[in-house]
Protein backbone atom coordinates (compact mmCIF):
# COMPACT_ATOMS: atom_id res chain seq x y z
CA UNK A 1 0.00 0.00 0.00
CA UNK A 2 1.53 3.77 -1.06
CA UNK A 3 1.23 6.05 1.75
CA UNK A 4 -0.66 9.52 1.56
CA UNK A 5 1.23 12.18 1.85
CA UNK A 6 0.39 15.77 2.27
CA UNK A 7 1.29 18.68 0.24
CA UNK A 8 2.03 21.18 3.13
CA UNK A 9 3.76 24.12 1.39
CA UNK A 10 4.39 24.97 -2.39
CA UNK A 11 6.11 27.80 -3.78
CA UNK A 12 8.00 28.20 -7.19
CA UNK A 13 10.91 25.68 -7.35
CA UNK A 14 9.99 23.86 -3.77
CA UNK A 15 7.07 22.15 -1.77
CA UNK A 16 7.20 20.31 1.52
CA UNK A 17 5.09 17.12 1.98
CA UNK A 18 4.46 15.14 5.08
CA UNK A 19 4.12 11.29 5.26
CA UNK A 20 3.15 10.85 8.63
CA UNK A 21 2.39 7.07 8.29
CA UNK A 22 6.22 6.71 8.12
CA UNK A 23 7.32 8.89 10.98
CA UNK A 24 10.68 7.94 12.15
CA UNK A 25 10.75 5.25 9.08
CA UNK A 26 14.18 6.10 8.33
CA UNK A 27 14.77 3.30 5.46
CA UNK A 28 11.54 4.77 4.14
CA UNK A 29 13.08 8.65 3.72
CA UNK A 30 16.44 7.17 2.65
CA UNK A 31 14.40 5.53 -0.35
CA UNK A 32 13.00 8.53 -1.34
CA UNK A 33 15.92 11.04 -1.51
CA UNK A 34 17.64 8.00 -3.49
CA UNK A 35 14.68 7.67 -6.29
CA UNK A 36 13.65 10.80 -6.80
CA UNK A 37 17.03 12.23 -7.35
CA UNK A 38 16.07 10.11 -10.54
CA UNK A 39 14.19 12.79 -12.34
CA UNK A 40 16.92 15.16 -13.25
CA UNK A 41 14.80 18.16 -12.47
CA UNK A 42 14.49 17.57 -9.20
CA UNK A 43 17.24 20.60 -7.91
CA UNK A 44 17.76 18.83 -4.25
CA UNK A 45 15.57 16.39 -1.54
CA UNK A 46 15.86 16.44 2.49
CA UNK A 47 13.97 14.21 4.48
CA UNK A 48 13.43 14.24 8.29
CA UNK A 49 11.91 10.60 9.65
CA UNK A 50 11.63 12.66 12.63
CA UNK A 51 9.24 15.24 11.53
CA UNK A 52 7.83 12.54 8.48
CA UNK A 53 8.54 15.24 5.94
CA UNK A 54 10.23 15.75 2.40
CA UNK A 55 11.54 19.04 1.20
CA UNK A 56 11.91 19.01 -2.19
CA UNK A 57 13.71 21.90 -4.87
CA UNK A 58 12.86 21.23 -8.41
CA UNK A 59 12.55 22.67 -11.95
CA UNK A 60 9.80 20.77 -12.71
CA UNK A 61 5.62 20.65 -12.08
CA UNK A 62 4.59 19.02 -9.04
CA UNK A 63 2.09 16.75 -10.63
CA UNK A 64 5.02 15.31 -12.40
CA UNK A 65 7.23 14.51 -9.28
CA UNK A 66 3.83 13.02 -7.46
CA UNK A 67 3.39 11.23 -10.49
CA UNK A 68 7.04 9.52 -10.45
CA UNK A 69 6.73 8.98 -6.50
CA UNK A 70 3.49 6.97 -7.43
CA UNK A 71 4.13 5.33 -9.96
CA UNK A 72 6.99 4.08 -8.14
CA UNK A 73 5.46 3.03 -5.08
CA UNK A 74 7.28 5.69 -2.83
CA UNK A 75 3.74 7.92 -2.03
CA UNK A 76 1.07 9.48 -3.41
CA UNK A 77 -0.07 12.96 -3.07
CA UNK A 78 -3.13 15.05 -3.86
CA UNK A 79 -2.54 18.43 -5.14
CA UNK A 80 -4.71 21.00 -4.01
CA UNK A 81 -5.19 24.51 -5.74
CA UNK A 82 -5.26 27.43 -3.23
CA UNK A 83 -6.98 30.32 -5.22
CA UNK A 84 -6.47 33.80 -2.62
CA UNK A 85 -9.26 35.15 -4.72
CA UNK A 86 -11.50 31.93 -3.98
CA UNK A 87 -10.97 32.52 -0.26
CA UNK A 88 -10.87 36.36 0.17
CA UNK A 89 -14.23 36.22 -1.68
CA UNK A 90 -15.30 33.84 0.47
CA UNK A 91 -14.47 35.92 3.54
CA UNK A 92 -16.21 39.51 1.80
CA UNK A 93 -19.38 36.92 1.75
CA UNK A 94 -19.58 35.70 5.14
CA UNK A 95 -19.32 39.42 6.22
CA UNK A 96 -21.85 40.31 3.46
CA UNK A 97 -23.81 37.83 5.03
CA UNK A 98 -23.38 38.78 8.55
CA UNK A 99 -24.19 42.43 7.83
CA UNK A 100 -27.30 41.55 6.53
CA UNK A 101 -28.09 39.74 9.74
CA UNK A 102 -27.01 42.22 11.85
CA UNK A 103 -29.07 44.85 9.90
CA UNK A 104 -32.53 42.61 9.50
CA UNK A 105 -32.07 41.76 13.60
CA UNK A 106 -31.63 45.66 14.21
CA UNK A 107 -34.44 46.67 11.76
CA UNK A 108 -32.11 48.46 9.83
CA UNK A 109 -30.34 50.37 12.25
CA UNK A 110 -27.40 48.79 12.93
CA UNK A 111 -24.33 47.14 10.66
CA UNK A 112 -21.02 45.80 11.06
CA UNK A 113 -19.46 49.16 10.98
CA UNK A 114 -22.11 50.34 12.98
CA UNK A 115 -20.92 48.06 15.82
CA UNK A 116 -17.06 48.42 14.84
CA UNK A 117 -17.80 51.95 15.63
CA UNK A 118 -19.64 51.98 18.90
CA UNK A 119 -17.40 48.86 20.06
CA UNK A 120 -14.14 50.71 20.08
CA UNK A 121 -16.34 54.10 20.68
CA UNK A 122 -17.33 51.77 24.34
CA UNK A 123 -13.67 50.80 24.49
CA UNK A 124 -12.35 54.13 24.39
CA UNK A 125 -14.73 56.21 27.15
CA UNK A 126 -14.15 52.96 29.25
CA UNK A 127 -10.16 53.19 28.96
CA UNK A 128 -10.85 57.02 29.69
CA UNK A 129 -13.05 56.03 33.12
CA UNK A 130 -10.29 53.70 34.02
CA UNK A 131 -8.01 57.03 33.91
CA UNK A 132 -5.56 55.19 31.43
CA UNK A 133 -4.64 58.20 29.07
CA UNK A 134 -1.79 56.93 27.85
CA UNK A 135 -1.00 55.66 24.25
CA UNK A 136 -2.19 54.25 22.63
CA UNK A 137 -5.62 53.04 24.51
CA UNK A 138 -8.75 55.30 24.04
CA UNK A 139 -7.32 57.73 21.67
CA UNK A 140 -6.44 54.65 19.15
CA UNK A 141 -9.84 53.31 19.58
CA UNK A 142 -11.59 56.37 19.11
CA UNK A 143 -9.47 56.80 15.99
CA UNK A 144 -10.29 53.41 15.13
CA UNK A 145 -14.58 53.71 15.60
CA UNK A 146 -14.47 57.12 13.53
CA UNK A 147 -12.72 55.67 10.30
CA UNK A 148 -14.77 52.62 10.55
CA UNK A 149 -17.70 55.00 11.14
CA UNK A 150 -16.76 57.03 7.98
CA UNK A 151 -15.91 54.60 5.59
CA UNK A 152 -19.40 52.63 6.64
CA UNK A 153 -21.05 55.72 5.24
CA UNK A 154 -22.66 55.17 1.97
CA UNK A 155 -21.43 57.35 -0.87
CA UNK A 156 -22.91 60.45 -1.86
CA UNK A 157 -23.86 60.49 -5.63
Amino acid sequence: MIPEAYLIHQSPGRFRIKIPARKGDIPYFASITEKLPRIKEIEKIAANPATASVLVLHKTEVKTIAGYAESNGLFKIEIFQYSPEITSQKIVDTFKEFNTLMKGMTGNTLDIPGMAFLGLLGTGIYQISRGNFAVPAWYTAFWYSMNIFLKGMPAKK
